[in-house]
């Protein structure tokens, strides 16, 4: 069954949470985004499964205090169960003087667990002229 517009509004929600949680440094609901199984892959490394996203969260630290992540431009695209997503990410340091300091783009691969979509695979890819 292919998707639906609200399944495609619960992922871009998704997004939007996964930010929220990670700007507020709200570990708890930053997990509940994932599956159990879900990997990030970023400039840090390769992160599977909740425990070693856990790691990965503290590992960010200071590079996500006091920012703000902003998601826009989703394409998203599957069917009922299984989902994929492209958008754009920018981070704004919201503490020091308000500058944008990255930007980049996510690859996602979601599933549909227990009635609600999270992130099975997400890829984040800064565009080159940032090194943060």
């Amino acid at each position: 069954m292919p998707l639906t517009a609200e399944d495609k509004f619960e992922i871009q929600e998704l997004a939007v949470k996964y930010a929220l949680a990670m700007d507020a440094g709200d570990i708890h609901s930053w997990l509940e985004t994932w599956t159990d199984d879900g990997t990030w892959v970023g400039g840090l490394g390769e992160y599977i499964g909740k425990g070693s996203l856990k790691e990965l969260f503290h590992e960010l630290g200071d590079r996500i205090k006091g920012k703000r992540h902003l998601m826009t431009n989703f394409l998203i695209t599957g069917d009922s169960n299984q989902a994929t997503m492209k958008c754009y990410m920018t981070i704004v340091d919201r503490v020091n003087h308000p500058e944008i300091i990255a930007t980049g783009v996510y690859s996602d691969t979601l599933k549909r667990v227990n009635g609600r979509f999270r992130f099975l695979h997400r890829q984040v890819k800064l565009d080159p002229s940032f090194k943060t």
